[in-house]
């Protein structure tokens, strides 16, 4: 009889001990936070190398005379657009007019001169055929026929070279743009050769770059590069690289690379400042979503699930920035899985119950 009672004792206990087991799991079930993993699967990234610059006009005058004299009218300021053909400046000319005025009337006086000289030429010529002249007569009239052509051309030429003084006078622009610099003030003396302002053209704008010497080896003419402007509303736009300037000279080890703009940006000035990606080379990355990070104070990482489903800590290395998501260089593999978000907040070690897998 005891032995009956011993055996239904047990078996009491057992079946408690299963119940509280299976209430346990229960519990635990129902305590597991939702959670939605990724798995890792590397992606084709293109390899970004940023570099900042300025824009600035690929065309650039400065605009000099070889006309002496006072600045009469400076008819343009700095950052106004000018036309080609548009007159910018003028110098007091009233010597050019009154040298070229002399000119001119000598040169009517020397074409006068040379047709009766031309005249007497032909006379003595019919009458040295006739043998009514000498030799030395007619030589004479030839001599004087063809100094009167000298003397005509010479003043031609004096009245060319006075026109183009003239010309430079009245100072035109050759292109269409605008003024980058004045350097004289009306009453101001020109010289030959010194500086009056300076032209930039619009019509053909480059953004120039300084590539370190490790670097340059990624850049060749026709390159597409992405450029970002903050100054105006349209901020990404394509160009190409046009120029590598081989010459570190500029500023230590770094290299001149001119990356020219596509038409169609008629927002840009020269001197907003500029970045510059150069889209080449296409690499395998594992790249995963910024929601999915934890930071806590310079390290970052994000959670895993082990075996056990609960919810693991992962500190990662992380590498670039992508629009859709950082690279992870270290502490995620291929295949693996990842908490992407979860119904609550996570900690290291928590039960977790996977409901979607991405």
């Amino acid at each position: 009889m005891n032995s009956i009672k011993q055996s239904i004792f047990g078996l009491m206990i057992i079946g408690g001990l299963a119940s509280c087991k299976t209430d346990r799991k229960e519990s635990a079930k129902v305590n597991a936070l939702k959670v939605t993993v990724q798995q890792v699967i590397p992606v084709d990234k293109v390899s970004l190398s940023q570099f900042s610059g300025k824009v600035k006009a690929d065309d650039k005058l400065v605009l000099s005379t070889k006309a002496i004299g006072q600045i009469e009218k400076v008819l343009v300021d700095k950052g106004e657009r000018v036309k080609k053909g548009q007159l910018l400046l003028q110098i007091r000319s009233k010597d050019i007019l009154s040298k070229k005025s002399a000119a001119e009337a000598s040169l009517k006086e020397a074409k006068s001169a040379l047709k009766n000289t031309q005249k007497d030429h032909e006379r003595i010529q019919r009458l040295y055929e006739k043998g009514s002249a000498t030799q030395k007569e007619l030589d004479d009239i030839s001599t004087a026929s063809e100094a009167g052509e000298a003397r005509v051309e010479s003043i031609d030429q004096s009245i060319i070279e006075l026109n183009e003084l003239l010309t430079y006078a009245n100072l035109k622009s050759p292109i269409d743009g605008f003024v980058s610099k004045k350097f004289v003030n009306e009453g101001t003396m020109a010289t030959p050769g010194s500086p009056l302002l300076a032209l930039e053209s619009l019509d053909r704008l480059i953004i120039e770059i300084n590539v370190p010497e490790f670097e340059i080896g990624l850049f060749a003419e026709g390159d597409p590069v992405n450029i970002e402007i903050d100054a105006i509303d349209e901020k990404s736009m394509i160009g190409k690289v046009d120029r590598i300037i081989a010459s570190s000279a500029f500023s230590g080890a770094q290299y001149q690379v001119q990356i020219l703009l596509k038409d169609g940006y008629k927002a840009l000035k020269p001197g907003m400042f500029a970045r510059v990606s150069l889209l080449k080379n296409t690499e395998s990355k594992t790249v995963v979503p910024r929601e999915a990070l934890v930071h806590k104070g310079q390290l970052s990482g994000l959670y895993t699930v082990n075996q056990q489903g609960e919810a693991m800590l992962r500190w990662l290395r992380l590498g670039k920035e992508y629009p859709d998501g950082i690279e992870v260089l270290s502490g995620l593999r291929s295949g693996e899985q990842f908490i992407l978000s979860s119904e609550s907040k996570l900690t290291d070690g928590a039960k977790v119950e996977i409901t979607k897998s991405i």
